[in-house]
């Protein structure tokens, strides 16, 4: 460990799940880079950070109105109320510390500005963390149901004295902090229109182990097909027997569905011997045994299959995952299909069309590849320069 850069850093990563993940491997280097990290980290993840060597402070949110959302409230309802109670940890964990801290690391999906009426940093010293692009081609498709949102942060803006904003488009409101990126800027979107407040330091890896329950094998003589929606967008049954019915019994393929926690895995009848259907499976473990990557295309999804040198099958099912899935086609890298128009063969053209091109998708993933590689070198350079 250097112990030269004794400074304190308090760093708040994101509280869904996409948010957190590229922040493991980032905190963990900082610590070995000799920085004194405090992390306020969501109750369900503070286990992933235990062997970091950051002091963990736990955000055990009260869930109570979780169960009162009805049935037909949109998917991201549950989002909000779990960043709406992270705030209120977050406030109340920070009155009671008595450290001093130098910086303030803070995904994008907290409102910083508002929250440092609180915390009273100097905002030079407040670096925003963004794990997504920092512009998009679909703003208007990202700010639907944007007042819903506001409404129901309200409790925490009355409690606080807050005015909070819609956060979704409020990340492409570019602030003249100090912004890292979990990206290369090859891959980002319209990389030319940013300025010199953004440091591109590749996507992060967190080496997590398989489950000792998890009951997989890969068939030797089968090329492997992986497929996951993420854990937002997972409840979609029909797409997941679309599935099945493409691949079923196929002598060439064998495929690995990733359902969500809340898919009810019964309502899967006679599944074929060449396919599995787990809740959940280690995406970065098996990410190095498969073939093809079927995915809804979240940066965190569609980096770690780059970065095994996968060519991606895109299904993008909103908001920032629309332009990963741009990028990926525009650098060759992978097939794009609309949720909207799939079928059994448009679902086994993609497949064999990647599988005979080869060649192709592989110089397009390579370079990628190499842009994340030369990106992430750069990551003690970049926390030297930021972090003085």
């Amino acid at each position: 460990m250097d112990t030269k850069n004794q400074k304190n850093i308090l760093y708040i990563p994101g509280v869904l799940h996409g948010h957190f993940t590229g922040n493991v491997e980032i905190i963990k280097q900082l610590v070995s880079l000799g920085y004194n990290v405090t992390c306020y980290v969501l109750d369900i993840f503070a286990e992933r950070l235990k062997n970091s060597g950051a002091k963990i402070e736990v955000l055990n949110i009260n869930r109570s109105d979780f169960d009162k959302l009805p049935p037909q409230a949109p998917k991201f309802a549950k989002s909000v109320l779990v960043v709406r109670e992270a705030y209120d940890c977050i406030f109340t964990i920070f009155s009671k510390d008595q450290t001093k801290y130098d910086y303030l690391l803070i995904d994008i999906f907290f409102e910083f500005k508002e929250m440092n009426k609180i915390f009273k940093f100097p905002l030079s010293n407040i670096i925003i963390v963004y794990p997504c692009f920092c512009n998009t081609d679909l703003l208007m498709k990202a700010i639907q149901f944007g007042e819903r949102r506001v409404q129901m942060l309200t409790p925490i803006m009355k409690k606080y004295n807050l005015e909070l904003h819609d956060y979704i488009p409020a990340i492409y409101n570019l602030p003249p902090n100090k912004k890292l990126i979990l990206t290369s800027k090859l891959f980002h979107l319209r990389s030319e229109e940013l300025d010199n407040t953004c440091y591109f330091i590749g996507p992060s890896i967190e080496e997590r182990k398989l489950e000792n329950d998890f009951n997989f094998k890969k068939d030797p003589n089968k090329q492997l097909i992986y497929i996951s929606l993420g854990t937002i967008f997972h409840a979609n049954n029909n797409f997941y027997s679309l599935c099945i019915e493409s691949f079923k019994n196929s002598e060439k393929y064998q495929v690995l569905i990733s359902a969500g926690e809340h898919t009810d895995l019964k309502a899967f009848k006679d599944i074929p011997k060449n396919i599995s259907i787990f809740n959940y499976v280690v995406q970065t473990e098996v990410l190095k045994i498969a073939d093809f990557f079927i995915t809804h295309g979240g940066l965190n999804s569609t980096q770690e299959g780059l970065l095994n040198h996968i060519p991606l099958i895109m299904i993008p099912q909103a908001y920032d995952e629309f332009d990963n899935a741009k990028r990926v086609k525009e650098l060759e890298a992978g097939i794009v299909l609309d949720k909207d128009k799939l079928s059994v063969d448009i679902i086994k053209d993609a497949v064999n069309t990647i599988d005979s091109n080869r060649e192709k998708y592989k110089k397009g993933v390579d370079k990628i590849f190499e842009s994340f590689q030369e990106a992430r070198n750069k990551r003690k350079e970049i926390f030297e320069q930021i972090l003085c």
